[in-house]
């Protein structure tokens, strides 16, 4: 068996942050983990380098095609044998992966919850060694309130296999509450949890209350022509807005969402990273997985629906810890969107009494999206907390902390 230091030079030529050596460990010794690492802390090595010293294959849930294929890319590149399968696949393509897959070709294996479904999947999956189950960007897993056909499958799945696998959930942030329904919803044994610090010291966090969104986005964007920046919307209707309103003020942007075709995507990641295009306005599509190091600014033009969507977003500044801004424009009428799409969540297969907690849990979190929007506490204090990490405040990173000096 491979040693950690040994596949660490061989792959991939950095060091260690304690906290990433700390989960490999506890995987190797079978001890199943939690990982609570900021964004671009470097969570996927977490798992990458245990399956590498593994016999059989790391299977990857993974929330996001472009997810998958970014980190099935960059792992080729270093000669690493990993593969995914998704719905963008012919069956011939996929048929392909399969026969890598019975063959032993393959280390790493990345696929959505959806995937866990289907037959054809099974009936391949579960005739071999699966050494290590992953659940990456673990906190989506809290869809399954909405969405519970696919992931609520994944307990199901883990008992067709022919021993339980070694078992990690990764995410940026999560309070003790999304915590213990991951726990639940991965079925984990005592799981050891390693936290990494989710303030980000780097990045000046502003709050503008405004009831001229357009007129302080123009303002704060004079001074950051051909500056990499990022700027957040809920709707694909607002992403379309914000873009034009640049686009008629000569700044170099682009748009990103979902229903985009998959390889306009790709080509706006691309020209993004090479520095072709200054500014993407996305919605939240848009990020994870995505290593982007040098965004200098991520703008949220609408109120995010909660705390941890708004520091997984700001979050995308900055991967190479030099200065950056994470800006919030908050208006009042945000909250009546918000509020729209708490009450018309999608009842699926959910009790009227299951969608009414999903619902107050929502307005909870929303509340507490209002109050920091709102506040004159020191901001990265308030983050802090909410993850339950102390901290002691007067950052002097903050516009509130500024103000009051």
């Amino acid at each position: 068996m491979k040693k950690i230091d040994e596949i660490i030079l061989e792959y991939f030529g950095y060091s260690l942050k304690k906290e990433q050596r700390e989960i490999i460990e506890l995987i190797i010794n079978g001890i199943d983990t939690i990982g609570l690492l900021p964004t671009g802390f470097g969570k996927s090595v977490t798992y990458q380098i245990p399956a590498l010293i593994f016999d059989g294959v790391t299977l990857v849930v993974s929330p996001l095609i472009a997810l998958m294929q970014d980190q099935v890319s960059s792992l080729k590149e270093k000669g690493i044998k990993a593969e995914y399968i998704n719905s963008l696949q012919t069956k011939e393509e996929q048929e392909i992966i399969y026969n890598k897959l019975i063959n032993n070709k393959i280390k790493l294996l990345y696929v959505s919850a959806e995937r866990l479904k289907s037959k054809r999947f099974i009936e391949t999956i579960t005739k071999l060694n699966i050494s290590l189950f992953v659940c990456d960007e673990a906190h989506t897993l809290l869809w399954s309130e909405d969405f519970r056909e696919a992931l609520g499958e994944i307990p199901n799945f883990l008992r067709l296999l022919s021993k339980r696998p070694k078992m990690l959930a990764l995410t940026a942030t999560a309070t003790t509450s999304t915590i213990t329904k991951i726990i639940n919803l991965l079925d984990l044994n005592n799981p050891q949890i390693i936290k990494g610090n989710c303030d980000r010291l780097n990045i000046f966090y502003r709050n503008i209350k405004t009831t001229n969104k357009d007129k302080e986005l123009l303002n704060y964007l004079s001074t950051k022509r051909n500056v990499h920046g990022l700027i957040y919307c809920l709707t694909i209707k607002n992403c379309d807005y914000v873009y034009s309103l640049l686009k008629s003020n000569n700044y170099n942007v682009a748009l990103y969402y979902g229903t985009m075709d998959s390889s306009l995507k790709k080509k706006t990641q691309i020209k993004y990273k090479n520095h072709e295009i200054d500014i993407i306005i996305a919605t939240n599509a848009f990020g994870m997985g995505i290593d982007v190091p040098d965004i200098r600014f991520v703008i949220l033009y609408d109120l995010p629906q909660s705390l941890e969507d708004y520091l997984q977003q700001t979050g995308r500044a900055s991967r190479d810890n030099e200065y950056a801004e994470g800006v919030l424009l908050f208006n009042i009428k945000d909250i009546d969107t918000i509020s729209h799409f708490i009450e018309n969540i999608n009842q699926n297969d959910n009790t009227i009494k299951e969608l009414k907690q999903i619902k107050n849990d929502r307005y909870n979190k929303l509340n507490k999206m209002i109050n920091f929007s709102l506040s004159k506490k020191c901001l990265h204090q308030q983050i802090s907390e909410y993850f339950g990490i102390p901290h002691k405040g007067k950052c002097m990173m903050c516009s509130n902390c500024i103000k009051k000096k």
